[in-house]
C-alpha cells in the first residue's frame, strides 16, 4: 500500500502553523468592545464558510471541511484525510467622532484535520480562538468619592480564550446525518491599569485564565438532491476562572494576590441552516443562530450582556465543474452576515454587519483548494457614546484533500 500525502511545501505549512497557534498569545482583536467579558467572539472557521457570511449549517463535508456542524462529517468519503489551516488579518479603523484611529494584526486563525472512521463516520480535531481581547483605552476619568475632582485611568488588554474541539459525525442513513461535539476552552488575557492620582500613581496587573468543557450536537437531512437542512445546539456551560493581580504604588512594594473571580458562562447556542442547490454551478445558504446570553447571569460592570441573533446567507458559483479549463472549476462566493450584538451599552445594543466576498482556487485534483476571502464590516455606531468600528478583513484558509491507503497503479 501506498499512503500519499501532501508535498514538503505543504507539509512546512501545516508545521509552522501548528507553532504559531501553540505560542499565540496577543488575539486579533484591536478592538475596545473586548473590554467585556472574555473578548470579542471568533467569526472566523474553516474552508469556505468565511466567504459565506459564516454559513454553513447545511454544508455536508463530502469535499473539504465543514467544522460549524459535526454532523456534516458523516458525508466524509472513505479514503480521504482533511488539513485545514487558517490566517486572517484585519484593518480596524476606529472612529469616537472627536477622532479616529487606525490598527491592524494578523494570526493564525484555526487549525484542522479529519479522518474517516468507517464508510459511515469520521471524527475532526479543530483549533481555533473562541474570542480575542486586544484594546488600548486612554484617559478614562473617575469621581474621587467624597470630593468634587476626579482621576485618570490608562487601560490596556490583551489575550484569547482557545477551543480545542473534537467532533464526530454519523450517517444514520445516506440522507441523514447525527455529530456530537466535545470542546474543551483554556487560554488567558491580561490587563494593564496605569492611574494617576494627584501626583501619585497606582498601577494594577490582572491576568485571568480560563478553562472548561462544553458539549455540542448537530444534524443534518437532504430533503432532496438540491435541499438539505441542518441544525446545531451547544450546551451552556461554566468555565472555572483564575485570577491574579500585581499592584504597584509609588514608594511601596508590589502587592502579589490570587483574586476570587465568579467563572465565567458561555450561553445556550441554537442553529438552523438550509443549503439550496440551483443545478451543477449554484448553491444559496441561509442560516441563523441565537445564543442566550442574558440567561447567563454575569455581570460586566459598565453595560449588560443581551440574547444575541445572528443573520448569515451566502452564494456559491462554480462555472462548469469537473471542466479540463481551470479557471472554470474555481469556486466564486460571496455573503452577507448580520449581528444584533450581545452587549448593550449605554441604552444601545453593539450591532454589527459584514459583507464578504471570496473564491477558491484548485490546488490538486484529489479536490484540495487555496480559500480567499476579503469582507468589510462594521461594528457599533457613532450615537450614545459609543465608537464605530469599520474593519476590513482578508482570510486564506489551505483547505488540503488527501488520499491515504490506496494502492498504486503501474501501467
Amino acid at each position: 500500500m501506498q499512503f500519499t500525502i501532501m508535498n514538503k511545501h505543504i507539509l512546512l505549512i501545516i508545521l509552522l502553523a501548528t507553532g504559531g497557534l501553540a505560542a499565540q498569545t496577543n488575539a486579533l482583536s484591536n478592538s475596545p468592545y473586548s473590554l467585556f467579558g472574555a473578548g470579542i467572539p471568533n467569526t472566523f472557521s474553516t474552508g469556505k464558510t468565511n466567504a459565506l457570511g459564516g454559513a454553513g449549517i447545511a454544508l455536508k463535508s463530502d469535499n473539504s471541511l465543514n467544522s460549524l456542524n459535526a454532523a456534516s462529517l458523516g458525508a466524509m468519503p472513505l479514503n480521504h484525510f482533511y488539513f485545514d489551516i487558517g490566517y486572517t488579518s484585519q484593518l480596524f479603523n476606529l472612529n469616537e467622532g472627536a477622532g479616529t484611529s487606525k490598527q491592524t494584526n494578523s494570526t493564525f486563525s484555526n487549525l484542522a484535520l479529519a479522518f474517516p472512521v468507517t464508510t459511515k463516520s469520521a471524527v475532526s480535531v479543530v483549533l481555533a480562538p473562541y474570542s480575542n481581547v486586544g484594546y488600548d483605552i486612554t484617559g478614562i476619568e473617575h469621581s474621587i468619592e467624597g470630593s468634587t475632582e476626579f482621576y485618570s485611568s490608562d487601560v490596556s488588554g490583551n489575550g484569547s480564550l482557545n477551543s480545542l474541539d473534537l467532533n464526530y459525525g454519523y450517517a444514520v442513513f445516506n440522507n441523514f446525518r447525527l455529530g456530537i461535539t466535545g470542546s474543551y476552552f483554556f487560554g488567558k488575557t491580561e490587563q494593564t491599569e496605569y492611574n494617576t492620582i494627584y501626583d501619585y500613581s497606582l498601577d494594577i496587573q490582572r491576568e485571568n485564565r480560563y478553562s472548561g468543557y462544553r458539549l455540542g450536537m448537530g444534524l443534518q437531512y437532504e430533503v432532496t438532491e438540491k435541499i438539505a437542512i441542518g441544525s446545531t445546539v451547544k450546551l451552556p456551560s461554566q468555565l472555572k476562572t483564575t485570577q491574579n493581580s500585581i499592584i504597584t504604588q509609588d514608594y511601596a512594594d508590589a502587592i502579589t494576590e490570587d483574586t476570587s473571580v465568579k467563572d465565567f458562562e458561555l450561553p445556550l447556542e441554537v442553529g438552523i441552516g438550509t443549503e439550496f442547490k440551483f443545478g451543477k454551478s449554484y448553491a444559496v445558504y441561509a442560516d441563523y443562530t441565537r445564543k442566550l446570553w442574558s440567561d447567563t447571569d454575569q455581570e460586566l460592570g459598565y453595560g449588560t450582556l443581551i440574547d444575541q441573533n445572528i443573520f448569515k446567507t451566502g452564494l456559491t458559483f462554480t462555472p462548469k465543474p469537473g471542466s479540463i479549463y481551470y479557471w472554470e472549476n474555481v469556486e466564486y462566493r460571496a455573503g452577507l452576515n448580520y449581528d444584533t450584538g450581545y452587549l448593550n451599552l449605554s441604552g444601545a445594543d453593539v450591532k454589527n454587519y459584514s459583507m464578504s466576498v471570496g473564491v477558491g482556487l484548485p490546488i490538486s485534483r484529489s479536490g484540495s483548494k487555496l480559500n480567499l476571502m476579503y469582507s468589510y464590516g462594521q461594528n457599533g455606531e457613532l450615537a450614545n457614546g459609543l465608537i464605530r468600528e469599520n474593519i476590513h478583513s482578508l482570510s486564506i484558509n489551505f483547505s488540503l484533500d488527501g488520499i491515504w491507503f490506496v494502492k498504486s497503479k503501474y501501467n
